[in-house]
C-alpha cells in the first residue's frame, strides 16, 4: 500500500496493521526501509495486536526517489505531521528515523496534536552519534553518487540489502541534513511534553552511543538496554526490540509537563 503525504513529491510506499491503541509509527534509518525493517517486529509477541504503519522514507525502500526533493528531515517532518495528526499516534525511530520522530512530535507540539508516545533506538541526538552520515555528508554529492557502488559494498548482512534499495542522492541529502539536525537534542526531548518517552540501546554498540544513553537517562528519560543488540536491533534481536518497546510504552508516564 501507499500513503500520500501532503508536500511529498510521490506517495510513500508503507504497510499497516490494524489493532488497538495508539497507531504506532515507525521510522527507519539511514539507508533502512521499514518495510523490511518493521513486520518482525510488529509480529513479535509483544507487540502484536497493536495498530502499527510503516513508510519508506523518500528515496528509501520501496518509496520514490526524486532527484528534486532536497530531503531535509525538518521539511519531512512537518510534511509528515499534517498526515499523521488525524489521530493519536505513537513514534518509534530508529537512528536517522528516531532524528526524524523527534522533529515530527515536535511539529505536532506545535500543532496542538502530540504524539502519545516517543520511543528513540539510538538516534542521533549528539553530534558524537554522526559515523556513517557524518562520513557520507563530508563528500560532495557527485562524489558521493560516483563511489555509491563501493559504498554499498561495505554495507553488511541485513543492512546492505536496503542499501541496495536506496537511491544515493536521496542518502546523501538526508545524512547532511541528520549531520546538521542530530546534535543539542537531548535538553529538547527532555523538555517534550508527551506523556511516554524513551530510549533503547543496544548493549553491543560503541562507546559513544552508550554515553549519549547515559545523558539521556540523566535527563530523566528512561532507558532499555538489549544486551544482544549491537545498533540493528530489527535484524539482531527483533523480539527483545518488540518486548523493549512495549515496555516504554506501557510505562507509567515519564512526561515533564
Amino acid at each position: 500500500m501507499t500513503l500520500s503525504v501532503p508536500g511529498l513529491p510521490a506517495p510513500l510506499a508503507s504497510g499497516r496493521r490494524e489493532g488497538q491503541g495508539p497507531l504506532l509509527v515507525y521510522l527507519h534509518g539511514l539507508g533502512c526501509a521499514a518495510s523490511s525493517d518493521w513486520p518482525p517486529v510488529a509480529e513479535a509477541p509483544a507487540l502484536k495486536g497493536r495498530a502499527s504503519l510503516w513508510l519508506d522514507l523518500p528515496g528509501f525502500g520501496l518509496s520514490p526517489r526524486p532527484h528534486d526533493f532536497g530531503y531535509d528531515l525538518r521539511e519531512v517532518a512537518s510534511f509528515l505531521a499534517a498526515a499523521l495528526s488525524q489521530e493519536p499516534v505513537a513514534l518509534i525511530g530508529h537512528s536517522m528515523g528516531g532524528t526524524l520522530a523527534l522533529l515530527l512530535a515536535e511539529e505536532l507540539v506545535r500543532r496542538g496534536t502530540p504524539p502519545e508516545a516517543l520511543i528513540l533506538a539510538e538516534p542521533n541526538l549528539r553530534a558524537e552519534d554522526a559515523v556513517g552520515s557524518k562520513r557520507a555528508a563530508a563528500m560532495r554529492e557527485e562524489d558521493f553518487v560516483a563511489q555509491w557502488p563501493a559504498w554499498v559494498a561495505e554495507s553488511e548482512g541485513h543492512y546492505r540489502r536496503t542499501v541496495e534499495q536506496a537511491d544515493p542522492v536521496a542518502f546523501h541529502r538526508s545524512a547532511r541534513s541528520l549531520v546538521h539536525e542530530g546534535r543539542g537534542l537531548i535538553p529538547r526531548l527532555a523538555s517534550l511534553p508527551v506523556a511516554h518517552r524513551g530510549y533503547i540501546l543496544g548493549g553491543r554498540s560503541d562507546a559513544n552511543t552508550h554515553e549519549t544513553a547515559r545523558q539521556v537517562a540523566e535527563a530523566g528519560i528512561p532507558v532499555v538496554a538489549l544486551e544482544r543488540s549491537g545498533h540493528g536491533f530489527s535484524e539482531d534481536d527483533p523480539i527483545g526490540f518488540a518486548q523493549a518497546i512495549a515496555q516504554l510504552l506501557d510505562a507509567e508516564t515519564s512526561s515533564r509537563r
